[in-house]
């Protein structure tokens, strides 16, 4: 039996930006610094499940899901930044957690997850079918 492919689309969206697009956004990055921020701007967000906030080579990313929020170091460029915050974003749809995200001594799991947040009034796999037509 063959193992099942997750499949991630979302939409990443750079603050500022208008409020709308803001609001649909799965993933928004935001030139910043601290836990604290990445904090406030996921709680003003409350749609988004990944929230980077970064300056440099230091990213803070908050976890809709849970709160968790963790401070990565790295190259520094803000679309690197961004593509590891879509990458978090891949990482919570496969049903991983939170807090391993980016952790060395991650190996592969065989979990999966049928939908990418435990919050009921996020969008499931139904709504994704209809929203990539």
């Amino acid at each position: 039996m063959a193992t099942p492919v997750t499949v991630d689309e979302h939409l990443r969206v750079r603050l500022p930006a208008p409020a709308r697009l803001a609001e649909l956004a799965d993933v928004l990055t935001v030139h910043g610094r601290g836990a604290r921020r990445a904090r406030e701007t996921a709680a003003a967000h409350p749609g988004a499940l990944v929230v980077a906030v970064h300056d440099g080579d230091r990213c803070w990313l908050a976890f809709g899901a849970d709160g968790t929020v963790l401070e990565l170091r790295g190259p520094g460029a803000e679309e690197d930044w961004a593509a590891v915050a879509s990458l978090a974003h891949a990482w919570l749809v496969a049903g991983l957690p939170a807090g391993e995200f980016g952790h060395p001594s991650v190996r592969r799991s065989p979990r999966r997850a049928a939908c990418a947040s435990r919050d009921p009034d996020r969008p499931t796999e139904a709504y994704s079918s209809s929203a990539s037509r």
